[in-house]
């Protein structure tokens, strides 16, 4: 797998650090709100956090090379924290990304940890936090509005860590699933690639695109064709969509 290790000195990368320092806001209030009779999670979590936050300082600091510099990584906390300081989420709810449609997809929804009933906006927020995941029924699918038209690079998706899950709980995971550009719902669609994610990984995994498209997409669908055993649900926990704005159209409209 390979991520971006660095960004340079222009807005898009101040737009990117900003956003992060919201995500890690949010993170610290929901380990103040909802995690405090966890106290080794939250340690373990402020430590993460803590290193996000001097990433995000050091990246101010780092050449522009942002589009040409990439590196492997293979310790899983590295790879979060290249990923998270080096990759801008165009799903993000908070910078305007929305959920436009489920298709067919049946929520699953039962009292037992992982599988309360949270909507499937959960995927595009900041947060992970276990058992607080968008649960369905077999293989599923979603359709993301991103933040303007992007050229599509690279998406991630995250579950919970195995280490503060119950026994069994990663069963549920996504395993196999597609990714499409689309310009419409009833658009067959561009195709980016098949994908695995491995749930002896890192939690948090990141997908180069396979097949590339010349044309920017305001849609992508995710679709999820199996997890990794569980008859009953599957559990997605976060999805983000990686790229660069369409600037050449952003300046045509600008021109007219």
């Amino acid at each position: 797998m390979q991520v971006i290790s660095s960004f340079g000195r222009n807005t898009e990368d101040r737009v990117q650090a900003d956003v992060l320092r919201q995500e890690v806001n949010f993170l610290r209030g929901e380990l103040s709100n909802g995690l405090l009779g966890l106290g080794e999670l939250q340690r373990d979590l402020s430590h993460l956090l803590q290193r996000v936050d001097t990433a995000i300082e050091a990246s101010r600091e780092v050449p522009s090379n942002f589009d040409d510099t990439s590196k492997n990584v293979k310790h899983p906390t590295e790879f979060y924290d290249t990923t998270a300081t080096g990759q801008l989420d165009y799903a993000l709810e908070s910078m305007g990304g929305s959920i436009v449609s489920t298709r067919d997809t049946k929520d699953y929804r039962s009292s037992w940890f992982g599988t309360c009933e949270h909507p499937v906006q959960r995927i595009i927020q900041a947060c992970v936090v276990p058992g607080d995941c968008w649960a369905f029924e077999g293989s599923g699918a979603v359709v993301i509005q991103i933040t303007g038209k992007v050229h599509i690079t690279a998406v991630s998706m995250e579950h919970a860590s195995r280490d503060v899950l119950p026994a069994g709980a990663l069963w549920s995971a996504p395993k196999d699933f597609s990714v499409w550009g689309l310009y419409s719902l009833n658009d067959e669609g561009h195709f980016f690639g098949n994908f695995t994610y491995d749930v002896d990984g890192s939690p948090l995994q990141y997908f180069p695109i396979q097949e590339v498209s010349p044309y920017p997409f305001h849609l992508i669908e995710l679709r999820i064709h199996s997890n990794h055993g569980n008859p009953t649900y599957t559990c997605l926990y976060r999805f983000r969509v990686h790229g660069r704005k369409d600037n050449q159209g952003a300046a045509q409209t600008s021109s007219n």
